[in-house]
């Protein structure tokens, strides 16, 4: 309710708003400023922590040895092989012979003519899952139960439409005649419904005229339970069509079992092919991969030989003979530390600008000890001395500190000369020894303070989330505060006002008892 002043022709309402918002300012700005400053702080808070995860990712590669001891190999023929080297290779050069590469088997099962079928026969070959066996008589008889099974199918479907269409119950004793009537008499439904199900009726005789076609055949094969390590193809030539089985994997390990003819194939011979069936016949023998290395012959099933010696795989191509040479990829070092440096320098600058404070306003973090203490530590790490030999700081490395800013730059010329005199040393400083810890290690102690959950960061964004909370909470607390203090502001003001109209009725009273 409004304070309309009617007695006394005062704007209470104007005088009551400003009352409460003198006596809200100075709350609700205290509040606005607190609240701002959380953000601020949270904000900077988040931006640095991300900028933490993703330095310490990279630390987490370094420390785990692939990236500041990569090799790379090089081949003197690529056309023969090409190797991959990790961590666990020894440097040097290694003679590979490649005498023979893996092969699958394939087996020509059979040929005839074009547009063949079969009526009767039965064969079966083995395979690591078992053995596979088709009989063309169970499989014609399975191939017709289908297409019987299908044309039913296809009725009961079309039926149930017609009948809905036509609301026919289904336990109307007339329900097929009404159905065919209802079919009837609509000539595209019922010639669609026809032409369908003489599919179905020409299938059925195809099968028991004529027999199983080649394709069939295939599916049968490729579809059995035992099938997975071989599969039959068809392939094409002058007229003439192979059922070819192919093993799926290489290696006489992986060889197709032996076929066997259990029962003669009977078959209707068709097209412009030969006249006569041809029975099986190896097209390709089953064979296994052989590498000279030296006097030692390394055999594997495959053309990717894993690991075949400790760090290095081969993936075989052809037959000949190849030197492969093992050494450090300096270049690739050379970039992950760049990268190493660059992420260390996106922490750095990162904190720099949300500590910094300008002439207009302060740094969300200008008063963070936490921040503070975490670039010490970052620094602390960088400028320590891992190690006895010439190369056991970052500075020895070329890689100094800006005295403006705190960021890392790198003397170019001085890191490749580090990596080419002393490859070993620049690894150690990073990763350490057995008895040495190493910079990856001690890095990765103070990321984790800021990185992990529960630590620095998270327990002040936690706090700081809190705090606004309790921010919000005050606020609803002023609110109510200040609709009381409303309240009774108009409540006072009400009752004056009703005095003051009182006081100009009895005046007027007066004034017109003298006149």
């Amino acid at each position: 309710m409004l304070m309309t002043g009617l007695g006394s022709g005062i704007d209470y309402e104007s005088m009551i708003a400003a009352i409460v918002g003198a006596e809200r300012a100075p709350k609700e700005n205290q509040l606005a400023r607190q609240e701002g400053m959380n953000h601020a702080e949270k904000n900077a808070l988040q931006e640095i922590q991300f900028t933490i995860n993703s330095f310490r990712d990279k630390v987490e590669d370094l420390n785990s040895s692939r990236e500041l001891q990569k090799l790379k190999a090089e081949l003197s023929n690529d056309d023969v092989l090409s190797a991959s080297v990790d961590s666990n290779a020894v440097t040097g050069e290694y003679n590979f012979e490649v005498t023979q590469l893996a092969l699958a088997e394939r087996t020509q099962l059979f040929k005839v003519a074009e547009g063949s079928t079969f009526t009767e026969g039965k064969f079966s070959f083995t395979t690591d899952s078992g053995p596979v066996e088709v009989d063309i008589v169970t499989l014609k008889s399975n191939l017709d139960a289908e297409q019987v099974a299908k044309k039913q199918a296809h009725k009961d479907q079309v039926y149930k439409e017609v009948a809905e269409e036509n609301n026919i119950a289904q336990t109307d004793p007339d329900f097929e005649t009404k159905v065919k009537d209802a079919l009837a008499a609509d000539p595209e439904q019922q010639t669609s419904f026809d032409n369908q199900q003489k599919v179905y009726d020409d299938e059925i005789a195809r099968l028991n005229t004529e027999g199983v076609k080649l394709e069939e055949i295939q599916t049968a094969i490729n579809g059995h339970a035992n099938s997975d390590g071989v599969k039959a193809t068809l392939v094409r030539s002058n007229g003439d069509i192979s059922m070819v089985l192919n093993a799926k994997d290489t290696g006489t390990v992986n060889a197709i079992g032996a076929i066997t003819l259990t029962t003669p194939l009977k078959v209707r011979l068709g097209g412009v092919g030969s006249s006569t069936i041809e029975d099986q016949k190896p097209l390709q023998t089953a064979q296994n991969a052989k590498v000279m290395f030296g006097s030692m012959e390394l055999i594997s099933s495959t053309n990717k030989m894993e690991n075949a010696i400790d760090g290095i795989s081969l993936n075989l191509k052809a037959k000949g003979t190849v030197n492969v040479k093992v050494e450090r990829d300096e270049a690739s070092v050379n970039s992950t530390i760049k990268s190493f440096v660059e992420d260390y320098n996106k922490i750095i600058e990162t904190v720099n600008t949300y500590t910094k404070s300008s002439e207009d306003k302060a740094a969300a973090l200008s008063g963070s000890s936490a921040t503070r203490s975490m670039v010490s530590r970052l620094r602390g790490v960088i400028g320590a001395e891992y190690g006895s030999s010439d190369n056991n700081t970052l500075a020895s490395l070329g890689i100094t500190t800006n005295r403006e800013g705190g960021t890392l730059k790198i003397d170019q010329k001085k890191l490749d000369k580090a990596l080419e005199d002393d490859f070993e040393a620049v690894s150690k400083l990073f990763l350490g020894e057995e008895k040495q810890i190493g910079m990856m290690d001690q890095m990765m102690v103070v990321l984790d303070d800021y990185h992990k959950n529960g630590g620095t960061y998270d327990r002040r964004i936690d706090q700081l989330e809190i705090n606004n909370k309790q921010i919000a909470e005050d606020r609803e607390k002023l609110d109510s505060r200040m609709e009381a203090k409303t309240l009774s502001l108009r409540a006072y003001y009400a009752r004056m006002d009703s005095q003051i109209a009182q006081m100009n009725q009895t005046q007027n009273m007066l004034v017109s008892m003298l006149m």
